[in-house]
């Protein structure tokens, strides 16, 4: 397969990947957006705006040329909650995002996939297998998460 047809397959992963998780967030009963499931793991919102912080992170390596980044996400973060009107900001966000990364990981060739990125720990990569573990593998596990929440909230019988 030749690079092109690889990346348009790669963003085209990337767009079905989002439209589930935005799905979630579609389904998810109104006014639980905070919810979450002990007082250690992200609300729906969090995990939400986690992902933002990951799109703008792999956008802003993109962007500015600096392929260093520093991985201070996920639990670490403070909880973070919002109110309706902002929650709907950021399902918005994240189509946006889900745009924006789709074309740039289109317009991508074999020169750009293998550019090496540093992790704050001096771990090196390529963009490829940023693209692969930091957004795409991340995000899966975020939707597997955000799955398990909203079947605990509906219960199972109603989503069949």
């Amino acid at each position: 397969m030749d690079c092109n047809a690889y990346a348009n397959q790669l963003a085209e992963f990337s767009w079905e990947i989002r439209n589930e998780s935005l799905e979630i967030f579609e389904r998810l009963p109104e006014g639980f957006m905070n919810w979450r499931l002990n007082n250690n793991a992200m609300s729906f919102a969090h995990i939400a705006k986690h992902l933002i912080n990951v799109d703008e992170l792999f956008l802003e390596m993109l962007q500015t040329g600096k392929k260093t980044y520093e991985w201070h996400l996920g639990s670490e973060e403070p909880h973070y909650e919002v109110e309706n009107a902002e929650f709907e900001e950021i399902k918005q966000r994240l189509k946006t995002l889900q745009k924006e990364r789709h074309a740039i990981i289109q317009a991508m060739d074999e020169n750009t996939l293998n550019e090496k990125v540093t992790g704050e720990l001096g771990e090196q990569s390529n963009i490829w297998s940023f693209i692969m573990q930091k957004l795409l593998e991340h995000e899966i596990y975020h939707r597997g998460q955000l799955s398990a929440y909203l079947k605990i909230l509906q219960g199972e019988g109603e989503l069949s």
